[in-house]
């Protein structure tokens, strides 16, 4: 039975021999082993090569001679699964290069109808062709185009200009990377492109006008393919209309989630914003990849002068306050954000724009769902509007009111009526004092109207704050109320955790605001 399990895993009968021999001898010399195993001395050094190529077998030299021990079973188990990584690696590099069998076995249907034109001279000579074959109501497309070669690049601009001059029209779907390339055609008249994740690159570039279909191998050194044949344009005409048309492209990974916000925030148009439906960092495991991985995207975003909307899940203002450099970058620039007036531990973030959606899928492989469809964007967008300009929510806990402290310093002035120093004295010192010297050097001011047993607690302390003693402390042990930055928030500390209202109304924060001008202005006694 053992030495069966053996022979599966990859050993050959004669290296189990002498494995098995090796586990109950120990630490042995050859003579030994030939002994026990009962295979050929002339074999056995062979043998023991393998096994130690394997990592199944390792020696020792004493006065001279080898000594072999066996690796402990359990070595058995990672020898298995390194078989398992090298056999997906293979899987991997066959499913790579099998769309180019693919190919060479459709083009050898059509040997007899294809001419072959080998390097630049000869793609030349081939495009030349192609275009000036094009009748005014033939249409250029091509997918999925990729240059690996920029000379290449330039020849085919220099026929696209030569096209767009004539008045025929093109339609062309590039490969995300080549995006540079693509959005120099798109300059030129006539002509319509769009484009594919990485996922849908193939090794050729197809091109087809009337019945003439290039095929070009992309490398260094070009390949191009020109068949003849209205039965192999039609063939590759309807595979490039499904990719034209498809609406929904799912991809996967890190790399596939940075194409498509790179291509999600290049296609938002002049004063569009870059709006985020559910901001969430992944999981619990994962979430400093994701707040590492936003903050490179904020970045970019920023650099390029694109405002953000982003409304968080609530339970993210742990994951902010956690991740400051995070929280420092959208606060730096042209960024406002908002928390979702409900509840949800869904991992999807969607990001709604006129032109496209895409739903992202936060787990530790991230998947990316990009939905071309105006009406279903704009469907999405208005329900992000919606929820954007509510007026009310509740947020609960010291992390939501961390981040109410935090906006406080954007709005440069507070004026509360009944603040007693909960979240001060609950808060580590450390981000108190950090807190207060960001206050200071932002210019931030502060008036409170509380009871007089307030006195002396940090809250009335601070040197940006003045303090009036003149409420009952019956009254400000109800409720707080933060006026600021057109904003109410009132606030309960309601036994664990505090809970807080907060309301975005310009006339309510006038009406609360003339109300605390009044008890400030004129007071009223204390007994």
């Amino acid at each position: 039975m053992i030495e069966q399990i053996l022979e599966e895993i990859g050993l050959t009968k004669s290296e189990i021999k002498v494995y098995l021999a090796l586990l109950e001898l120990g630490n042995s010399s050859t003579g030994k082993i030939v002994d026990k195993s009962k295979v050929a001395s002339s074999k056995i050094y062979e043998l023991l090569d393998k096994l130690i190529q394997k990592g199944m077998v390792s020696f020792i030299i004493k006065s001279g001679v080898k000594y072999y021990e066996a690796a402990p079973p359990a070595r058995l188990i990672d020898y298995v699964n390194e078989k398992e990584q090298q056999f997906l690696r293979q899987k991997k590099n066959l499913t790579d290069v099998l769309p180019e069998l693919e190919l060479k076995q459709k083009l050898s249907q059509f040997k007899s109808e294809a001419t072959i034109f080998k390097g630049l001279k000869g793609a030349e000579t081939a495009f030349r062709y192609f275009s000036q074959s094009m009748k005014n109501d033939d249409e250029w497309i091509a997918f999925v185009v990729s240059f690996a070669n920029q000379n290449y690049s330039r020849l085919l601009t220099r026929f696209h200009k030569w096209r767009s001059k004539r008045g025929l029209s093109a339609r062309l779907i590039f490969n995300e990377k080549d995006k540079q390339d693509g959005k120099e055609r798109e300059k030129l008249a006539h002509t319509k492109v769009k484009y594919m994740p990485d996922e849908f690159k193939t090794p050729a570039v197809v091109n087809v006008a009337g019945n003439i279909t290039l095929i070009n191998i992309m490398a260094e050194d070009v390949t191009v393919f020109m068949i003849e044949s209205k039965e192999v344009a039609d063939s590759f005409r309807n595979q490039f209309e499904k990719l034209w048309h498809q609406e929904t492209i799912i991809t996967e990974g890190f790399e596939a989630l940075q194409n498509a916000l790179h291509s999600y925030i290049d296609g938002l148009e002049k004063y569009e914003t870059y709006n985020v439906l559910g901001a969430v960092f992944g999981d619990k495991y994962d979430e400093k990849t994701y707040a590492d991985f936003f903050q490179k995207i904020h970045k970019e975003r920023s650099d390029k002068g694109i405002k953000a909307r982003m409304l968080f899940q609530q339970g993210t203002e742990r994951i902010l306050n956690k991740y400051e450099k995070y929280r420092e970058q959208i606060y730096r620039d042209v960024t406002k954000f908002k928390f979702l007036p409900y509840k949800t531990d869904s991992p999807v973030a969607i990001f709604p724009s006129k032109k496209k959606t895409l739903l992202v899928i936060q787990k530790k492989d991230p998947i990316v769902i990009t939905i071309n469809n105006q009406e279903v964007s704009q469907s999405f967008k208005n329900h992000f509007e919606s929820l954007w300009n509510q007026e009310t929510r509740v947020v609960k806990g010291m992390d939501a009111i961390k981040i109410i402290f935090e906006e406080l310093l954007e709005s440069k002035h507070c004026d509360f009526i009944g603040a007693r120093g909960y979240f001060v004295g609950r808060s580590p010192k450390k981000y108190i004092d950090d807190w207060e010297r960001r206050a200071i050097k932002n210019g931030f001011t502060m008036r409170n109207i509380v009871d007089k047993e307030t006195k002396g607690h940090r809250i009335t302390t601070f040197p940006f704050a003045q303090t009036k003693y003149i409420i009952p402390k019956e009254f400000s042990t109800l409720s707080v109320f933060w006026i600021y930055n057109n904003k109410v928030v009132i606030s309960n500390w309601t036994q664990k955790e505090p809970i807080a209202i907060v309301i975005e109304n310009k006339h309510l924060y006038k009406m609360y605001k003339e109300q605390f001008e009044l008890l400030w202005n004129k007071g009223f006694s204390v007994g």
